[in-house]
């Protein structure tokens, strides 16, 4: 009779949850599944697949960066209204290559940049007065979009090619990767060396080509490339051919792996479309077809700012040139609170603060899942998940930087970074435990609301190795409780190896009536959490921030539109002080705001400060609008412009001028008396050139057109003085000549030795008679203002008058003896011309 114990059902090795099938093979001592290692399992003529695999995962993530390009470009040009997008006055633009004709060049540098690559180049070139002078500059930016394109097209990319042609053995799998990444490499390195920017040679200036491809992007490259490659390779590998010995390492990142996964895919999933919408519905199209360059960065953005980490914004420019000039602002945004820049960043932020902490309870389920139950008292189980999520922090630390900067030696310099705080990743680590704790603590008490599809889902990604069966015969599986410590057992160093996965902690049942009202909590608790964090994008999309009301004012100042620009501002400015403020006066004037870009909005409770940088002429100023909230509501916080002193243009002019033609619109002055000294004339105005002068209707006076500049960056102070010297006009000469002449002439038939306001007379002793005048020189006057407002003839040359007459010498009435006598004299024309009633009037007088 045979005394060998009977075989217990328990007695065979339970599978993972991943792993379909029967469990694998046991072999004897001595075999093995793998081939034979060493050299006869190298197979070097198979080496060309693992150069195919990166041609073609070349190739495919070029088209990738090509439609991301002209998508991006296309998006540009329509914001512009234009075919081709314009750099806004940059640079000249015959020296600037077409944006559409630099597709090719552009395309490669971008994929060089996903790969950690720096953009770099240095001008050089003379300039008067300083010499030869040397400029560097540099960009850095990763596009995570396409990084992670890149990352798929070598995953499957190998994938297909392990299938297709597989490795004689794992030495050949390594190989064929590190195949892979050399080619990779090259490809991406030296396509972009090759086809870097160039600019035209000048005979001023030289601009050394602009390329990204840089040491960094090169073993960037080939990490990726080899390391993805073996990754996809070995799992085609596994399942073909399954180790005798579990990998060690794939155990231990199995577990942090897939909780890093889980949590960000999750994240990715609510972030990504939340956030191109929203981009597109505040940025039109220029943001919607652009969105894929740029979407993987904003949401890595989201991710930490949801995280509660920090963006670190540091902008930097010193310039020497015109004069010693410096800015520095570095500071950490948090996204929400008091240091948050506007109240829509404040609204994603807070919105992506509640998507961090349901994708924390998911992936707490999700760790529970595909562990299963562990005692809290093994300090050593505690440590994977919060170390992947300190590694997912320092991973974002490079690839959410963005970084730009120049340096002209004696002339200016930069630097511009926006980047995750340095303490972000000790932010992720603490939401690592986070999910622990929600693992251990919360996900038992979810994990039976889940249905089992899902649990499976959760279980295959991504698969874990295999556990080997133990020589000595697998230990019996016992309960869940005894499962997961045999877990920390494992991770202690005293089961069957890292690599085993513990089964899971079994489910539950529950009635069919329980598993309705679970599921209809859990929609409703879903729905909930959608409308929570859709209402909150939807109304920050939705609500225009201070910023909006910001750019709407200047925008008008740039289109000339003062009522808009009025209706916007509402100052506190009489009617009668507007009359410069109308779209007749300012959509005439020369030297307007030209452009502006708003700098930073800042939001505190009801008030917010809104930085604008304006250019006008050639000139920038950075300007701080305060705003504040009038009778706020939930879709409109009815954003108010604070008080904005405009400058006044003040005019003067040395006579009395009841109208004022100003940028050739008539604009009374309020002088009424027409015989006032002088005008005396202020009121306000927006930034811009306006020319003053006399209306083309006037008819008696003249004066020289001025030019008033109000200049931005200099309010309150008052714009230069235009000053106009009023000068008599053609017309009122000739009119005055005319009516001089016919008094002269009046006074010359006068038969009175001292004619009645005329400028010449002559006295004799005794009667005379028969006095007859006559003008032999014409005098020559000026015409002069008088402090009582009226024009005085003046000076000049004197004319010649003779007289002649008869006197009565012998001085007796009864006895007359009458001589006759003749007389000459230089005389001034001296007198006044006074207009009234659009009426000339000269008088003329002897003194």
């Amino acid at each position: 009779m045979s005394h060998q114990p009977p075989v217990s059902a328990h007695a065979a090795p339970q599978l993972p949850p991943h792993q379909p099938g029967t469990p694998p093979e046991s072999h004897q001592p001595g075999t093995s599944s793998e081939p034979a290692r060493g050299a006869a399992s190298l197979d070097i003529g198979r080496l060309w697949a693992g150069a195919a695999v990166s041609v073609a995962s070349y190739i495919a993530v070029l088209i990738f960066s090509l439609a991301l390009l002209v998508l991006t470009l296309a998006g540009i040009a329509a914001g512009q209204g234009t075919l081709v997008p314009a750099l806004d006055g940059a640079l000249p633009a015959q020296e600037t290559p077409d944006a559409w004709s630099q597709l090719g060049q552009l395309t490669a540098q971008l994929v060089a940049m996903a790969h950690l690559g720096t953009i770099d180049t240095v001008v050089q070139g003379a300039l008067p007065f300083f010499g030869t002078i040397r400029g560097e500059g540099l960009a850095y930016a990763v596009p995570v979009t396409l990084l992670l394109a890149s990352a798929l097209c070598v995953y499957f990319g190998s994938r297909l090619a392990e299938r297709r042609i597989p490795s004689a053995g794992r030495p050949q799998l390594l190989l064929q990767s590190v195949v892979t990444g050399v080619v990779y490499s090259l490809l991406i390195n030296g396509v972009a060396a090759a086809a870097a920017v160039r600019f035209p040679v000048t005979d001023a200036f030289t601009v050394e080509p602009i390329s990204a491809e840089n040491p960094w992007s090169a073993f960037v490259a080939f990490l990726l490339g080899a390391g993805v490659s073996a990754v996809s390779r070995n799992s085609v590998l596994a399942r073909r051919t399954p180790p005798v010995h579990p990998v060690r390492l794939l155990g231990i990142l199995n577990l942090p792996l897939a909780a890093v996964a889980v949590h960000a895919s999750l994240f990715a999933l609510a972030a990504v479309p939340a956030a191109w919408i929203t981009a597109a519905v505040s940025g039109g199209w220029t943001a919607l077809l652009s969105g894929p360059l740029w979407i993987g960065n904003a949401v890595g953005y989201s991710l930490v700012t949801g995280h509660l980490g920090g963006l670190r914004v540091l902008v930097e420019t010193s310039q020497i040139l015109g004069g010693q000039e410096s800015r520095s602002e570095d500071h950490t945004v948090y996204g929400f609170g008091a240091d948050v820049a506007g109240s829509a960043v404040a609204g994603v932020a807070w919105a992506a603060l509640v998507l961090a902490l349901a994708c924390t309870f998911a992936t707490g389920i999700a760790v529970l899942v595909r562990r299963g139950r562990v005692a809290s008292s093994n300090l050593l189980s505690w440590i994977p998940v919060p170390a992947g999520f300190l590694v997912l922090g320092l991973l974002l630390m490079p690839l959410l930087t963005a970084q730009a900067g120049f340096d002209v030696p004696g002339l200016a310099a930069g630097q511009y970074l926006l980047a995750p705080a340095w303490w972000s990743p000790v932010v992720f680590l603490a939401w690592g435990l986070l999910v622990e704790v929600c693992a251990r603590f919360l996900a038992p008490h979810l994990l039976p609301l889940m249905p089992a599809g899902l649990q499976r889902l959760v279980r295959a990604f991504p698969p874990a190795p295999a556990p080997a069966a133990s020589p000595s015969g697998p230990a019996s599986s016992g309960s869940a409780s005894s499962g997961g410590e045999a877990a920390f057992a494992t991770a202690s160093g005293n089961g069957t190896g890292i690599g085993s996965a513990p089964p899971p902690a079994p489910a539950q049942e529950l009635s069919a009536g329980g598993k309705k009202h679970a599921l209809v909590a859990l929609a409703v608790v879903g729905t909930v959490i959608v409308l929570a964090v859709g209402s909150v994008v939807a109304v920050n999309a939705v609500k225009a921030g201070p910023d909006k009301l910001v750019g709407e004012y200047v925008q008008a100042l740039v289109d000339g539109d003062a009522e808009k620009a009025l209706a916007i501002l509402d100052p506190d400015i009489p009617n009668e002080e507007r009359s410069l403020l109308t779209n007749e006066v300012y959509g005439a004037a020369e030297n307007r705001i030209e452009g502006f870009s708003v700098l930073s909005s800042k939001v505190s409770g009801d008030s917010a400060v809104v930085h604008v940088e304006l250019r006008q002429g050639g000139r920038r100023h950075e300007q701080a609008f305060s705003l504040y909230k009038n009778r706020p509501e939930f879709l409109d916080d009815h954003w108010k412009l604070g008080t904005i002193p405009l400058q006044r243009v003040a005019i003067s002019a040395d006579a009395a001028v009841p109208t004022l033609a100003i940028n050739g619109v008539a604009v009374p002055t309020g002088q009424e008396d027409p015989n006032a000294f002088a005008t005396y004339f202020s009121v306000p105005a927006f930034p811009g050139s306006y020319s003053v002068g006399l209306p083309e209707g006037e008819k008696y006076l003249a004066a020289a057109q001025q030019e008033v500049l109000v200049a931005i960056g200099s309010a309150p102070q008052s714009a230069d003085d235009a000053k106009l010297t009023v000068t008599a006009s053609e017309q009122l000469r000739a009119e005055t000549s005319r009516q001089v002449d016919a008094a002269l002439a009046a006074c010359a038939k006068s038969t009175e030795m001292d004619p009645q306001g005329c400028p010449f007379s002559r006295f004799a002793f005794g009667d005379v008679r028969n006095v007859k005048w006559s003008i032999t020189s014409e005098p020559d006057y000026t015409m002069q203002r008088s402090f009582d407002g009226t024009w005085r003839l003046s000076g000049g040359t004197p004319g010649e008058a003779s007289v002649a007459y008869e006197r009565n010498a012998s001085f007796s009435k009864t006895s007359p003896e009458w001589e006759k006598e003749t007389d000459q004299m230089d005389f001034y024309v001296r007198g006044t011309v006074s207009i009234a009633s659009d009426k000339v009037q000269v008088k003329l007088s002897a003194y």
